[in-house]
């Protein structure tokens, strides 16, 4: 379940009894404030139309502030080198024959393609692939623009600087190399064969998540149902180190600009997320409450 929400929701969690994903910091000799937005990695961006007051506070910034910059023209090709396993080596190095065909199996129902033809990529890159199409299937989604690209996008657009708080090399190493080749492989055999199981934590992850229930997705985000999912050690690298690194860049980042944050929610709960490491900071951060929305225009 915990890397399920990790991939899916990025959830939040709430230190009100009311729902949040958008949040506005302020204080500590700030002079504008800026706003922070807990993303869902795979929803597509005209959720948005539910959040009120998020296209307002976007609009009022001047930097938008991303995990990486997304859109950017060296990306596909950095994803590319650091999915590839070592030379020399094929997925069959790493697993069993059962293994083999059970991986095969299901990447050639649900992606369509034979193991053969991916055989050269890192298990985690597949067990990528497989969870973004497997998404789709399950919620029957198009193919649409996510809402962490589309901020950028539009950014672009609107010609306001875009920062990245992490390299995409720095983000590709932490997803690629730092989990050793086993334990990928274990992550992605664990997760087919629950299958059935993750239909329904993928429904019931995306009910909580439109419904608003922050509350909810974080008690379930520190559950650890099976061995897919992240253990602690994992969970500390991909979240917790990760957050200790970006609080140290976003104060000066806010202190010139007013900043649109957008991060996965996940990054912003519990006591070692993003919200409370600012209010430790000396920052006053408090839910957006508005009435209306009004969309991005480019």
């Amino acid at each position: 379940m915990k890397r399920l929400i990790y991939l899916f929701i990025f959830t939040v969690t709430t230190f009100t009894a009311q729902a949040q994903l958008l949040w506005k910091v302020s204080g500590n000799n700030l002079k504008k404030p800026s706003y922070i937005f807990g993303t869902h990695h795979l929803i597509p961006a005209s959720y948005l139309d539910s959040i009120p007051g998020v296209y307002k506070c976007f609009n009022s910034c001047d930097v938008i502030v991303g995990e990486i910059i997304i859109n950017s023209v060296d990306a596909g090709d950095a994803i590319l080198k650091k999915a590839l396993l070592p030379k020399d080596k094929t997925i069959r190095d790493f697993v069993t024959d059962e293994e083999y065909k059970l991986i095969d199996n299901e990447l050639s129902n649900v992606l369509k393609i034979k193991l053969s033809k991916l055989s050269t990529l890192k298990p985690y890159y597949l067990l990528m692939m497989y969870e973004l199409e497997f998404y789709k299937n399950v919620m029957k989604s198009k193919d649409e623009i996510q809402i962490d690209s589309y901020f950028q996008l539009v950014a672009n657009d609107k010609n306001k600087k875009v920062v990245g708080l992490e390299t995409i090399d720095k983000q590709l190493e932490l997803l690629y190399d730092s989990i050793d080749l086993n334990r990928q492989v274990q992550m992605l055999v664990e997760t087919i064969r629950n299958k059935d199981i993750n239909q329904k934590d993928v429904l019931l992850l995306e009910k909580l998540y439109k419904a608003g229930d922050l509350d909810g997705l974080f008690a379930l985000s520190g559950k650890e149902n099976n061995i897919s999912d992240f253990n602690p050690a994992e969970y500390r690298m991909l979240v917790d180190d990760r957050n200790a690194n970006w609080i140290n860049q976003l104060p000066l980042l806010m202190k010139k600009n007013s900043c649109f944050i957008a991060v996965g929610a996940m990054h912003l709960a519990g006591d070692k997320g993003i919200l409370q490491l600012l209010r430790k900071a000396g920052y006053v951060v408090k839910p957006v409450e508005e009435s209306k929305n009004k969309k991005l225009k480019k």
